[in-house]
């Protein structure tokens, strides 16, 4: 017999809220290992194979060999209106 778990004993297995979970069943299945659900009841079950054969497939192993590359700053929207004038002074010069 396989061991399944309640959604609260899932929430507490990754480190996510209750609320968090629910949500997700719904709006992104793609974030929660496959659902185990029982004929005739609505009750969200996981088993214990399935989740933990779903975090391996999501685990990330880092190189500490490989130094980590600084990553440029996103650029917002339009620049702010000292910024335009900075500019304009820098391109007068």
């Amino acid at each position: 017999m396989q061991a399944l778990l309640t959604i609260d004993e899932l929430s507490s297995y990754l480190h996510k809220s209750v609320a968090s979970i629910r949500s997700d069943v719904s709006r992104n299945p793609h974030a929660l290992p496959p659902i185990c659900r029982l004929p005739g009841t609505k009750r969200l079950l996981w088993r214990v194979e399935d989740v933990e054969r779903w975090l391996a497939k999501h685990v990330v192993v880092l190189d500490m060999m490989t130094p980590l590359t600084v990553s440029t700053p996103v650029r917002r929207g339009r620049p702010s209106k000292s910024e335009q004038v900075a500019k304009r002074r820098r391109s007068v010069k």
